[in-house]
């Protein structure tokens, strides 16, 4: 599939007030979602880029269309884990360090078994 079938595909799909698009690095295609919304901490509208999602030259249009929902959910779960707060604590960011999560996580394993 090329870019400008790519392009077709995605510009009949609509979220919200959310854009999608395609960009190419290295000879390889992506999808991404854009969109404007208020930090969760200053409160400032800004403009946010999910996450890059990789496009086959051998997708069909239904897996094009798929790999645009899944960008959209998972931009929307970024945002909720940046929302969500226990205590006035954002327990489930997702920006948290990933050796920082396996040390309490194992730091939590031992604490049970101790």
């Amino acid at each position: 599939m090329t870019r400008a079938e790519i392009e077709s595909i995605v510009a009949d799909i609509v979220y919200k007030d959310w854009t999608f698009y395609i960009g190419e690095k290295n000879e390889t295609l992506y999808l991404q979602v854009q969109f404007d919304v208020r930090d969760s901490l200053t409160k400032e509208l800004m403009s946010h880029r999910g996450r890059k999602w990789l496009l086959s030259e051998f997708m069909v249009k239904s897996e094009v269309v798929q790999t645009a929902f899944l960008a959209a959910l998972t931009a929307e779960e970024h945002e909720c884990r940046e929302h969500f707060a226990y205590k006035g604590e954002r327990v489930f960011s997702p920006h948290f360090d990933v050796e920082a999560l396996r040390e309490l996580s194992a730091a939590k394993r031992f604490e049970t078994r101790g």
